[in-house]
């Protein structure tokens, strides 16, 4: 008996543990759906928090100076990243 209520436990802190790491990446996702061309990176720091990572590898694909990366949702194909030019501008946002 105590062997099932020990199963139980663990399922129930394995589901709560994937609901809670995906909540950053949810939001990330819908401060994205709010970064306009133009933005100041700065601006996308108070909307989206430091960002996970910062590539000017990946910046090189858009013509741009910077990209800052975000975690997605579970499911997604790629981390939602965020372009700047050399005036730290947004030129372009992926968010899928």
């Amino acid at each position: 008996m105590k062997i099932r209520y020990l199963i139980l436990i663990f399922l129930l802190l394995g589901v709560g543990s994937f609901q809670y790491d995906q909540y950053q990446p949810n939001r990330n996702r819908e401060n994205a759906e709010k970064i306009r061309l133009g933005m100041t990176s700065e601006k996308v720091i108070q909307l989206m928090g430091q960002p996970d990572k910062k590539s000017i590898l990946f910046a090189s694909r858009v013509n741009a100076d910077t990209t800052y990366l975000y975690r997605a949702p579970f499911g997604s194909s790629e981390e939602i990243s965020i372009s700047f030019d050399e005036a730290e501008k947004v030129v372009h946002v992926t968010n899928e």
